[in-house]
């Protein structure tokens, strides 16, 4: 029997790996890279429903690029806040962090309150502060209500 394990993913020379993504999100975060004209000639492997001792299934996307714009990085925050980067050089893994929860966030959501001036006034920026980390509970910097991470709409292009 062989021990070794099996890549379902080659690896990459030089470029980003975006791993520990929960499962069901790999789609909607490879959606996302794709709207950045930067990143739309670029190659892609994705990896869906893989086993993960920290997630129990996990995805995983891979990009042939150094570097990833750093709006990118911001909303694959909001999206999937927990995922790790890597950037590979010559097959071996050069840098590697963590994306947290953001304690801010400009103009990436939307007020999900119909009465916040940022859904009437098309010039008003939204701006969100972290209030409660363990709930992910952001107040509106307009309207000062509260929400939950997962429950705000992205501005996505």
């Amino acid at each position: 029997m062989d021990d070794r394990k099996t890549l379902h993913i080659p690896k990459i020379e030089n470029g980003i790996v975006i791993d520990h993504i929960p499962s069901g999100l790999g789609t909607p975060l490879l959606d996302l890279l794709r709207t950045y004209s930067e990143l739309k000639e670029r190659v892609f492997s994705v990896g869906l429903n893989y086993t993960s001792e920290r997630l129990g299934r996990k995805d995983m996307v891979k990009i042939g690029v150094h570097e990833l714009p750093q709006r990118a990085l911001q909303e694959i925050s909001i999206i999937a806040p927990g995922v790790s980067i890597k950037r590979i050089t010559d097959y071996e893994v050069d840098k590697r962090y963590t994306l947290d929860m953001p304690e801010s966030i400009t103009d990436l959501v939307k007020c999900k309150n119909p009465n916040c001036i940022t859904n009437s006034e098309s010039k008003a920026e939204t701006r969100f502060t972290c209030i409660e980390h363990d709930l992910a509970l952001y107040r509106c910097g307009h309207c000062e209500r509260v929400f939950e991470l997962d429950k705000l709409e992205t501005t996505l292009a």
